[in-house]
Order: structure tokens, then sequence, then C-alpha cells
């Protein structure tokens, strides 16, 4: 299969057409799920696919240990790719890789204010402007609303979209019942897009949580395979 090919049919594909198109430039989503179940996965998967159009894409990872996203980046181009059984595989994921830049910060270093002058700076020196930010592992919990709204302004100026994770306590109950559970109950008028991530037994469902102002969300029909980490359709 040609890379074109591959963008043609990806699920990312079928993701966009449930959410109107997409995230868009200026808005906020995010994938939340326990620890461990496949947020970063999630977050690869969206950006490998801008990076495969070629689209800039930003990610600032707040993780104990930060050597594994550039695993997970890896792992998740090369199962895509044996899948679909992309042509030149190898020779594409190197083509693409000017198009991402990984920043990583401490827990302790969360405040945007310092965040916002590191990116700045990069743009500045490197003139990398990303279309895509991907805020990975920081702790939403511990957000306030005002904190919150700093990032939305950040992406409006930057006309960049931003995808975040956000991990929950494990209770069953919350991932059955209606509404957004913490931590982005009490931040979600900021966000446009919540999916939510539940285990199911040999796969992991995606339930879209918040599309807009939508009443009416669609039922996404993705599923994340644990083991290889792919996003693919499925009609359960």
């Amino acid at each position: 299969m040609l890379k074109k090919e591959l963008i043609e049919r990806s699920p990312i594909r079928v993701l966009e057409k449930s959410i109107h198109g997409g995230l868009g430039r200026g808005n906020l989503g995010a994938f939340t799920a326990w620890k461990g179940v496949g947020k970063t996965a999630c977050l690869a998967h969206v950006a490998l696919d801008k990076m495969l159009k070629g689209q800039n894409v930003l990610h600032l990872s707040f993780a104990d240990n930060p050597q594994h996203i550039e695993t997970w980046y890896r792992q998740v181009f090369e199962e895509v790719a044996a899948s679909y059984r992309l042509d030149d595989a190898h020779a594409i994921f190197e083509e693409i890789q000017p198009h991402r830049l990984i920043i990583h910060f401490k827990q302790k270093d969360a405040d945007f204010g310092h965040i916002r002058k590191s990116v700045q700076q990069i743009n500045e020196g490197s003139g990398f402007n990303p279309e895509t930010v991907i805020v990975d592992g920081l702790d939403l919990g511990k957000m306030e609303r005002e904190a919150l709204l700093l990032w939305k302004q950040f992406a409006e100026e930057q006309e960049a979209e931003i995808w975040f994770s956000a991990t929950m306590q494990r209770d069953e109950k919350a991932l059955e019942g209606p509404g957004i559970p913490p931590p982005l109950d009490c931040l979600a008028e900021l966000f446009s897009v919540i999916i939510l991530l539940v285990p199911k037994p040999g796969y992991i469902d995606m339930k879209l949580l918040k599309d807009r102002d939508s009443g009416d969300l669609e039922k996404l029909r993705l599923k994340l395979d644990p083991k290889t980490l792919l996003i693919s359709n499925h009609r359960v």
C-alpha cells in the first residue's frame, strides 16, 4: 500500500467523521482512561496521521520515563505499516521524523508560563510551527479552570489543535455512568472533544463523551487492540 492510500484508509478518518471533520485548530481534545489503558497509543495514532500528511506535531511529555515516547511512536507506526502492508515503511518513517518534535517536562515544571516560554524559544530558534500539539502525562486532576483556559488561548493563538491525555481513577461506575468522569468533569466546558477508553475482554472500546455542544453523540465504532496498539473499526 502507498502512503496516500494509508492516509485515506486510516481509522483516524472514521474518528474525524464522527466528530464533524476533526478536532480543528484552536480547540482542545482529550483521551481519558485508567492508567495503562492506551491513552498514549491513541495520541501517537493521531500524531502519526498528521505527520504522514506533512503536518508538524509538537509532543509535550510529562511522563515519568520520557524515553518510552520514541518507542511508542515507532511501535505504533510499525504495527500500522505491517497491518496495511505499507510500501517502503522504513523510508517513510524516516521521512516523517522532521514533522515531530518531542519536549520533556517534569510535573514540577508544569507551570504554563514556563511551558509557553520553552515552546516559543523553539519556534523562534528552529522555525518549527506545530499544527497539532500533544500533551501527554500532565496531571489534569491538579489543574484549575484558569490554567486550562491558558492552554485554550494558546491553541487559538498558535492556530493549532491540542490533544491531552487524562488519567482517571480506577472506578468501574465511572466507565459506564452518564456524564464526564473526573478529572475532566470540572474542565469539560473548555474541551471540544472528549473520548473515553473502556477496557473490554480482548479490546478497548472508544466512547465519545463530548463533541462540542452536540447532544446526539455518534457511536465511534473504533477499538484499540491492547496487544498491537492498533486502532481499528468494529461493529459491536
